[in-house]
């Protein structure tokens, strides 16, 4: 056999297959060190920006837990389920789904300041951070007839955020105020799906399971008081009473009556992990916010300037008034004024 026209050809296929290696060999270098580059650039731009990362973002559900031991009067159900809910989600590196939790009760019972304060605790910005987004139905979605407008601002808002960091916070306020069925848009972001697609941009997916969503209302406010009337003219104690009291008819009560969950899917798919029951505070809940503001202020308060303060709540409802009707709300604002009242009231004798 005559090799001699074949070896030509085996040398030039050797050097090919030498050059494709050495070409392979470069790129993956190349892409190497492009990797490291664009890492050290994310390293230094973190330094001076927030970022997704555990520096920015904190899983320690035991200082929230110390706050609230502290600082969150007569909602112990609400404690309870709140630090254990958060804990199970932000321990795990792999959560089944989004976590979203519903808080109603009156106004004034704390449901506006522990949204807050979660958001203080799980990122380093607090509640000024980038991948924590505020809602309130009354002002940032005012008009029924525009809800398809605000369903689509909505969804990009969330994909944009969540594009950015998985462990990204969404907070509701006054759902009640806000139009129907806007909150339908939440479900796919809501429910035991892993990764939810872009409108414009069906390429993307993203992971939804980590983030979490907290809706406040005022909706079953009554159906809550009632029932716990209900059960203290039963003999019940208030700190014995357990979420398995009041979860179902809140969820009953969100379901029917007017506002963004009526009739909605994120209650009929159910996609809310936690209903979350706010009491109506007593007097001795009262006078514990108006000796925490008086406090915050660097004043010690007296028996007379406690009692003043009360004078301005207004207790139900009959014929026991048991409870504030507005819990602690506004009281921050009197007791500004009877710290400022007492001080003139020196300055002048």
């Amino acid at each position: 056999m005559n090799f001699a026209g074949t070896l030509p050809v085996f040398i030039v296929i050797n050097l090919l297959t030498v050059c494709v290696k050495c070409e392979f060999s470069v790129m993956s270098v190349l892409s190497s060190g492009f990797n490291k580059v664009s890492k050290i650039i994310q390293n230094v731009e973190c330094n001076f920006v927030e970022c997704c990362t555990t520096e920015y973002i904190s899983s320690d559900i035991d200082k929230l837990d110390d706050i609230l031991n502290k600082e969150l009067f007569g909602q112990e159900i609400a404690h309870r389920v709140i630090i254990n809910a958060l804990y199970g989600h932000l321990t795990s590196s792999n959560p089944p789904k989004a976590l979203t939790m519903s808080f109603h009760g009156p106004p004034g019972t704390g449901k506006t300041y522990i949204s807050q304060l979660i958001a203080k605790v799980l990122y380093k910005n607090g509640d000024q951070s980038k991948f924590y987004h505020f809602f309130n139905g009354r002002n940032d979605f005012p008009l029924q007839e525009k809800v398809n407008e605000y369903k689509e601002e909505l969804y990009t808002i969330i994909i944009n955020s969540l594009q950015k960091c998985e462990r990204s916070m969404f907070v509701f306020d006054e759902v009640d105020k806000m139009p129907e069925g806007l909150l339908n848009v939440l479900v796919p972001f809501l429910d035991y799906n892993a990764w939810v697609k872009s409108w414009r941009l069906a390429s993307i997916s993203i992971n939804t399971r980590k983030a979490i969503y907290i809706f406040l209302s005022n909706t079953g406010s009554s159906r809550i008081t009632q029932r716990l009337l209900t059960l203290w003219g039963e003999g019940k104690q208030r700190r014995t009473t357990k979420l398995q009291d009041f979860e179902n008819l809140i969820s009953i009560g969100a379901f029917n009556e007017k506002g963004g969950f009526y009739h909605s899917d994120t209650i009929d798919s159910s996609v809310i992990d936690h209903y979350v029951p706010f009491l109506p505070l007593e007097e001795v809940h009262v006078k514990k916010c108006l000796e925490k503001a008086f406090l915050n202020r660097g004043v010690h308060p007296t028996n007379d300037m406690i009692e003043e303060g009360l004078s301005y709540v207004v207790f139900g409802p009959p014929p026991h008034n048991i409870y504030a009707t507005k819990g602690c709300k506004r009281l921050e604002q009197k007791v500004a004024a009877i710290v400022y009242a007492n001080k003139k009231t020196k300055i002048e004798f």
